[in-house]
């Protein structure tokens, strides 16, 4: 019997850990993510921002996302406050998100400028919705972001906030569970969600690594910095809101 049992065990043992393997998958997949969520300095980079359930049964009819400009974000470097600027760890980081045009998921959309007309994120809705079961994936690309080779950073990774629009409300009307899914850091903004809900300080990662054969670590640095970057509330604020032919459409006014 023991010839027989032992490749059934073995097949048992690789079918639980299939399971597994997919079930991790899918409750890694739960929430809004950018895919890929890291990428190597210096290297151009096809993207996704991927919407993977409405709120609660109700389809999501929009979206919209805020990447760290840089100028007043919150720095941490291996879990410290740094007050010095970001171009001390990224020499380059303005202006690198552009979004793709493409209407298969929704009718409208465009990106999110500065003062100094720097995409800063994007939005989309209108038309179609995505039903509150199945995912939906709206396109962008990043271009070469690069490493201060001066620095010890060995990843840098930038906290997007990012919300999936399920009803249309003004501002006193976002928290509803139902109506908007909130994927943001909470750093004190109008879209921090409510503390103990689904999600609370659950933000939109995308890392960049550095690439150690072209750019390697100085001696001095050790093992490397983990630097990790957000938005500011007043950025947030400011940045996050829908406009559409020169009028806010999101939240209402």
């Amino acid at each position: 019997m023991q010839p027989i049992l032992l490749p059934r065990l073995i097949i048992q043992s690789i079918l639980v850990l299939i399971i597994l393997t997919g079930f991790t998958h899918q409750y890694a997949q739960a929430h809004t993510v950018i895919e890929p969520p890291q990428v190597t300095e210096g290297q151009k980079s096809e993207n996704y921002l991927v919407i993977t359930h409405g709120c609660g049964d109700n389809p999501v009819i929009g979206s919209s996302i805020v990447f760290p400009d840089g100028v007043d974000s919150t720095i941490v470097v291996n879990g410290n406050p740094y007050t010095g600027p970001l171009t001390d760890f990224v020499t380059n980081w303005g202006n690198v998100v552009q979004l793709y045009q493409d209407r298969s998921v929704f009718s409208e959309q465009d990106v999110k400028r500065d003062a100094n007309s720097n995409v800063v994120g994007f939005w989309a809705g209108g038309g179609r919705a995505i039903a509150s079961h199945l995912y939906g994936r709206i396109p962008f690309v990043t271009s070469a972001v690069l490493i201060n080779p001066e620095s010890c950073a060995k990843t840098v990774r930038f906290a997007a906030a990012a919300v999936d629009i399920c009803k249309i409300t003004g501002i006193d009307g976002i928290n509803g569970e139902n109506s908007v899914s909130f994927w943001t850091p909470a750093v004190g903004s109008k879209y921090d969600g409510t503390p103990g809900s689904h999600a609370y300080d659950f933000p939109v990662f995308f890392t960049i690594n550095r690439d150690l054969q072209t750019n390697p670590l100085p001696e001095s640095c050790g093992a490397g910095q983990q630097v990790s970057v957000r938005p500011s509330a007043a950025q947030v604020d400011r940045d996050m809101p829908i406009q559409f032919n020169g009028t806010q459409v999101w939240p209402q006014p």
